[in-house]
């Protein structure tokens, strides 16, 4: 049985709307202290981050679903918010100083104190960053066609995902694909052995994480992992986007780290307002496509960065479409809902979902 929610919950102006406001305020003292370079470094970090959060929060809103209700809480607020921005800020310099073999802490200060020299130990790693990348996102998507309690679930594309139900062994062929996958992605690199290296990695790094992630609270902090991973793939990656590698500013570091953090944290508490509404309003029981989107969405962004392993992909391209596949599920969810004859009524919301209207709702 899904835990009662939590009370208090933000409503569906203030999502987005105080992102909004956070993202001016914070833009208008970036261009006092920095010029107009800083605020459009920061507003363009700001949209990447609030774009892909759509995306992100879909699972998010799985993992409150599972939470016992004083975690759940406690997740839904600064749990969440926390954990996604110490992962957003860590991930980019650990998954540099473990590719390139340098100290943690000789990479942190680079993006600091020499962004230029950071910038170019990335983009000498990005071919072994989108192997790797592109075999664990696989992993990741492909878990949501073999997971077999999906069995009893709408489907959303059919034809490509009711073979998957009748596999009697889909984990073996959920990593034989992956296997099959990693080597066709080295074979089209320039540097096949690291790029072959790096899919192997992302397999390994995938069983562990999941073999890590049995316990309720451990399997949150998975979540939170793979997506910040996601996101850092897609930012750095793709085309160098975030702002940590983007030495072609001109502006000093000290203003280069507090635009990385300010983006990341207005990302973060629009994440959280959004994953609150979705939790508050049932979301994916009421729409029940929204999972196969999050999870189409990831599988998109592993085959761009294997993409990018032939040609350059730029990171809007991949942070909107995202958001698109998102938009897409949420429509065939609506579509399907009043087919049905269940349109989302007043009673749903929020404000009206305690005492005997949230009876009632369950009645419907």
């Amino acid at each position: 049985m899904r835990p009662t929610p939590t009370p208090v919950r933000p409503g569906h102006r203030d999502v987005l709307g105080v992102p909004l406001l956070l993202a001016l305020v914070a833009a208008a003292i970036a261009w006092v202290l920095g010029g107009h370079l800083a605020a459009a470094a920061l507003v363009t970090l700001a949209a990447y981050e609030i774009a892909l959060s759509v995306d992100n929060a879909v699972p998010m809103a799985g993992v409150a679903g599972r939470l016992h209700p004083r975690t759940r809480a406690v997740f839904l607020t600064a749990g969440l918010f926390v954990g996604v921005v110490v992962m957003r800020l860590l991930v980019p310099p650990l998954a540099v100083a473990t590719a390139g073999g340098e100290e943690l802490a000789d990479t942190t200060a680079d993006i600091v104190t020499d962004p230029t020299s950071y910038a170019a130990d990335l983009a000498a790693i990005r071919p072994e960053l989108a192997g790797f990348g592109g075999v664990f996102l696989w992993m990741v998507f492909s878990e949501f066609l073999v997971n077999a309690e999906r069995k009893d679930r709408p489907l959303w594309i059919a034809p490509l995902e009711r073979p998957f139900y009748r596999l009697r062994r889909p984990r073996l062929v959920q990593f034989s694909m992956a296997a099959v996958l990693a080597a066709a992605a080295a074979a089209v690199a320039a540097d096949h052995r690291d790029v072959a290296l790096a899919g192997a990695a992302g397999i390994a790094g995938y069983a562990l994480v999941k073999l890590g992630a049995r316990h309720v609270l451990t399997h949150a902090l998975a979540v939170v992992a793979e997506r910040a991973l996601a996101v850092f793939l897609l930012l750095e990656v793709l085309d160098g986007a975030y702002s940590f590698s983007d030495s072609g500013t001109g502006l000093p570091a000290w203003e280069r780290l507090a635009i990385g953090v300010a983006g990341v944290s207005i990302g973060a508490v629009f994440l959280v307002r959004l994953t609150r509404r979705l939790d508050a309003v049932e979301a994916l029981k009421r729409y029940e496509h929204l999972p196969a989107g999050a999870a189409y969405a990831l599988g998109a962004l592993g085959a761009l960065l294997w993409l990018s392993l032939l040609t350059p992909v730029p990171a809007p391209v991949a942070a909107w479409f995202g958001a698109v596949v998102i938009g897409a599920a949420l429509v065939s969810s609506l579509v399907r809902n009043h087919r049905r004859g269940r349109p989302l009524r007043g009673a749903d919301l929020p404000a009206q979902r305690h005492g005997g209207s949230r009876s009632a709702s369950r009645r419907r």
